[in-house]
């Protein structure tokens, strides 16, 4: 009985909740007009009303349900994030529902999509009635537009119990604003070729969000032989992009040439919010025409915005360095410091016709290309045999190992060509609202 009971109330604080969407007021005033007179009979003016009320709480309630549904899309939710699943239950998406099926049987959906001013995220699902989809060969997939063709950034999907379909979530750039018609194009390969499909959609305008936050930084952080240029920071309601630059055209030119040339392998920047940090979602780096540009792929700003600022973590880089370290024999230890960072040669043997080198350096240093010159010939590195990690008082850890050089002499000289590592910012940039 408590269960009954407990069910009734639901029932009635729903019913207590629901209400006549304004749409179906101006559909019946509309039905009223277009109908022509008829003459009257006689009727139960009670019943009528009666009947009227009722149809139109059942019609009512079910026609704000199918609206409700109708505007989402279904069958994601373990496929998005949080920010999405929010954005998704407001009905921002815009649904598509158009498909495309191979000739072997296999059928791509386009579900839906959602723009705005960071990304363009495409919804679809690939099925196979077979159960083997996660068999079934890599379908390739692009969007075209008029102006030029938008290559997927990333994405991820989530494959069913029984193996017939895949939900699938891939973020595009933005198109540009000027394109209205959109072409979702895909291949797939079939016997050494390629069958290739696509489906057309128009872009609604009225679906596409805008941006949240958009503001200039341009702020450059320096620390020790490096430096990052913090661009501009552009949030929107699906995510959070933060752009910046290591070098420009010129200043890459120009290493190039000195032959101290830099290649970054990591940004580590963290964006606070509000006092937390928010999540990071990717990145990238590119080299072009405009210098090494980076960015930093975030999730969405809260809407209850009151404070925002980075935390510029750390830079791993690798340089060319072109160092060359004479070492005395009988010398147990040796300290040189290179680009900031301190390398410890602790120790140089001979054995079974090699060359033994021992050295000490941070955790995160790795000499990328070493040569030894042994009697004035160089000889490149044989091997590297991996030694004892070590935390020191401060928290550094420090790694020795010791490298094999094939040969034997009388004079020695250290060739340390490139080197990879890490410089510690710790340094936070706060962004005015």
């Amino acid at each position: 009985m408590k269960e009954i009971e407990r069910i009734l109330n639901k029932g009635k604080t729903d019913m207590d909740k629901m209400k006549v969407p304004e749409e179906l007021g101006e559909r019946l005033y509309k039905a009223l007009d277009n109908k022509s007179p008829a003459k009257p009979k006689k009727t139960n003016r009670k019943a009528i009303l009666a009947v009227a009320c009722i149809l139109v709480l059942i019609v009512g309630y079910n026609f704000s349900s199918l609206a409700y549904y109708g505007k989402r899309l279904l069958g994601y939710n373990q496929v998005m994030n949080g920010t999405l699943k929010q954005l998704n239950e407001l009905g921002r998406g815009q649904l598509i529902g158009k498909d495309y099926t191979f000739e072997n049987g296999i059928t791509v959906i386009l579900d839906g999509i959602m723009l705005d001013e960071n990304q363009l995220l495409v919804f679809y699902t690939i099925k196979d009635p077979r159960g083997g989809v996660d068999e079934a060969p890599g379908i390739n997939m692009s969007v075209k537009g008029f102006l030029r063709e938008y290559i997927p950034q990333s994405g991820h999907g989530i494959i069913n119990d029984e193996k017939t379909e895949i939900k699938w979530i891939h973020s595009f750039e933005k198109p540009s604003i000027f394109e209205r018609t959109l072409k979702l194009k895909f291949s797939i390969a079939k016997n050494n070729m390629m069958e290739t499909g696509q489906i057309n959609f128009k872009i609604d305008a009225n679906k596409a969000m805008g941006s949240i936050l958009k503001q200039n930084i341009n702020k450059t952080i320096k620390s020790g032989n490096t430096k990052i240029h913090l661009g501009y920071i552009s949030a929107s309601p699906t995510k959070t992009i933060l752009y910046g630059s290591i070098q420009n055209i010129v200043e890459l030119a120009r290493d190039q040439i000195s032959g101290e040339r830099i290649r970054p392998n990591n940004v580590d920047i963290m964006l606070i919010a509000n006092g937390k940090e928010v999540p990071y979602q990717g990145g990238g780096m590119s080299t072009d025409i405009k210098g090494i540009r980076f960015h930093s792929d975030f999730d969405a700003l809260p809407e209850d915005l009151e404070s925002v600022e980075l935390f510029i973590k750390s830079f791993s880089v690798d340089r060319d360095v072109g160092k060359k370290i004479h070492i005395e024999k009988g010398i147990s230890e040796q300290n040189v410091e290179i680009l900031g960072q301190n390398i410890k040669i602790d120790n140089m043997y001979k054995s079974n016709e090699n060359t033994y080198v021992t050295i000490t350096t941070r955790e995160d240093i790795i000499l990328t290309r070493v040569g030894l010159m042994i009697d004035g010939e160089r000889t490149d590195l044989k091997e590297t045999t991996g030694g004892d990690l070590e935390k020191l008082d401060d928290g550094t850890i420090i790694y020795t190992r010791t490298l094999c050089f094939p040969g034997e002499g009388e004079n020695y000289e250290l060739g340390i060509e490139r080197m990879t590592y890490t410089q510690p910012y710790d340094k936070t940039v706060k962004i005015p609202l």
